[in-house]
């Protein structure tokens, strides 16, 4: 049976999924699309909590999140997790989501919450119990400034939290100053487990840091 063909979610071509991988999920990225997103799946830690990030935020991925993100361009939503669907799934199946929030304004101004949108492809229970009282937006403030993210983060019915196992999902980690602050207000609710999954993470040396934090910088 001929398999189905498929339109990519970037670069609109035809392909034919016929690998063992493709059995198990349902990619909306070609071969050189994701080839060119360059999955990586880097861990590292937050606050001592374990972390997970698929992409480095740099080429493809990182143009297709602000189109996706500031351009509002909605078809590409699953592109960055459709080709690990099952894997993940299985990786946090006891999980419950807690997407980082977005502000009320910018939901509305894009018409969705993207950072919800990309995560509810894995099909996981998702709670929504961040706001973010402030429309800053991190790529406008400091280094310095970002530090002080949890003064513009709050949470509400914490309790549904308590002794599950969560996983706090964000977009885009660069400086960990908004997952140190959502972490923090989780925790007097007394989660059995957290961890962390983000689409893409910026690295960046102490050197770099230092010349952001003397200079204010915008990241």
């Amino acid at each position: 049976m001929k398999s189905p063909t498929h339109i990519c979610k970037s670069c609109f071509c035809n392909f034919n999924e016929g690998s063992f991988h493709s059995l198990f999920n349902s990619p909306t990225l070609c071969n050189k699309c994701l080839k060119e997103y360059n999955p990586i799946f880097k861990k590292f830690k937050i606050e001592n909590i374990e972390a997970l990030a698929i992409y480095e935020y740099e080429g493809k991925v990182k143009e297709n999140i602000f189109i996706f993100k500031g351009c509002g361009d909605y078809e590409l939503k699953d592109t960055f997790l459709s080709s690990f669907v099952t894997d993940l799934r299985v990786m946090f199946w006891n999980f419950v989501i807690l997407p980082a929030p977005s502000s009320e304004e910018s939901n509305l101004k894009r018409g969705f919450n993207h950072v919800k949108e990309i995560f509810s492809i894995l099909g996981l229970p998702m709670y929504e119990i961040f706001k973010k009282i402030s429309n800053h937006k991190q790529s406008n403030l400091s280094y310095l400034e970002r530090q002080k993210v949890n003064k513009v983060l709050s949470i509400y019915n914490g309790e549904i939290i308590k002794n599950k196992n969560v996983l706090i999902v964000d977009d885009i980690c660069t400086t960990g100053a908004t997952l140190k602050a959502l972490i923090s207000l989780i925790k007097p609710f007394n989660p059995k487990q957290i961890k962390v999954l983000v689409i893409a993470k910026r690295d960046m040396s102490e050197d770099e840091i230092n010349k952001i934090k003397n200079s204010h910088e915008i990241l």
